[in-house]
């Protein structure tokens, strides 16, 4: 069972990578009892270079007790919309309009393929697939492995939105998807409004859809189900931490996600990031100036988010790379914070 979801959000370009793969890596420093993912949501992928190591679409062993992982959401999509589309397919041509019209059955063959689902929710099965709190366990070689802890680097706001979005909705999105497909078919056709009426209404026990509609309705709760799971596990185990640099743009995005994530995840901490260091500032005019103006953005964070945790890192002269240059980075934001401080700040 997890116990944790950590989330890393905000503005691309802010060390958000960076900051999740470090955070990572201090928690299994600190917990070598406990098993945790990394996953990067992020379509650019990038651990790979931080830790130096290929890790890409398969689970990757980083240390005794983290693993990492870079999935293809197209990957897994082609895989779950292949079932998905295939079941459709059967289940559309079981409508008696498909049998009075044989050019109907062609078009179903050509339009409702894996590659016809929409981006949303090819995106809903991608996160679900990921995050179902029964589909949480993964083999090495023969061994199963039952992850503790998640830290997942979520793309910037809009996507990252849409990740916690669909899930909920997923019923919506595929009967929107289907009744579109419907009358996509509808209006190809002339002269057979009336019948088709009754055709879009799979759900009522008639006898000749009731075959159609209990199957339906099946595929339909069972995506219910599993998006009531994923929402249940974010609500209950699931910490959003912003990540931002102290300068206006990213201020503004971290509040827009902030306001349009508030009813998905806890927002629990605020990562203010790439900072001069003050000593630098005293001796190099250009990083004076540009102390100054973080030093403001930063007072306008510190206020905005005044109730949040908030943790501060300089930049580093040295990229974060590798296990000990992200050792460095945790370093520089939890100082010598526990375990339970990083997963439940205060």
């Amino acid at each position: 069972m997890i116990e944790r979801i950590l989330i890393l959000g905000g503005k691309g370009g802010v060390g958000k990578s960076s900051i999740s793969a470090a955070t990572a890596v201090a928690l299994s420093d600190l917990l070598p009892d406990k098993k945790i993912l990394l996953i990067s949501f992020d379509i650019a992928h990038n651990l790979s270079d931080m830790f130096n190591t290929e890790i890409g679409g398969k689970l990757t062993p980083i240390t005794n007790n983290l693993w990492g992982v870079e999935p293809d959401p197209d990957a897994y999509a082609e895989e779950y919309t292949k079932v998905f589309a295939a079941k459709m397919k059967k289940l559309l041509k079981k409508m008696p309009i498909v049998g009075l019209i044989p050019q109907i059955k062609d078009f179903i063959d050509t339009t409702f393929t894996a590659d016809s689902i929409p981006l949303a929710l090819k995106n809903a099965m991608f996160f679900q697939k990921i995050l179902d709190a029964e589909d949480t366990i993964y083999r090495k070689g023969d061994e199963e492995i039952d992850f503790d802890m998640i830290v997942a680097d979520f793309p910037p706001t809009g996507n990252m939105v849409a990740l916690f979005d669909v899930p909920e909705d997923t019923v919506k999105v595929v009967l929107k998807y289907s009744l579109n497909f419907y009358n996509s078919v509808r209006g190809s056709l002339q002269g057979v409004s009336k019948m088709f009426k009754k055709v879009m209404h799979p759900f009522e026990p008639t006898s000749n859809q009731e075959g159609l509609g209990e199957e339906l309705v099946k595929m339909l709760t069972e995506l219910e189900e599993r998006g009531e799971r994923i929402s249940e596990l974010i609500h209950n185990v699931g910490s959003l931490r912003l990540v931002t640099i102290a300068e206006k743009p990213s201020f503004e995005e971290i509040k827009r996600a902030r306001d349009l994530t508030e009813k998905y995840v806890n927002l629990d901490g605020v990562h203010i990031n790439m900072l001069i260091p003050e000593d630098h500032a005293k001796t190099c005019d250009f990083c004076g100036k540009v102390r100054s103006l973080q030093q403001k953005y930063l007072k306008d964070i510190e206020n905005e988010f005044q109730h949040t945790k908030i943790w501060q890192s300089d930049k580093l002269i040295e990229e974060p790379i590798g296990l000990e240059g992200l050792r460095r980075l945790a370093r520089a934001i939890y100082d010598n914070a526990s375990a339970q401080e990083i997963l439940y700040p205060k």
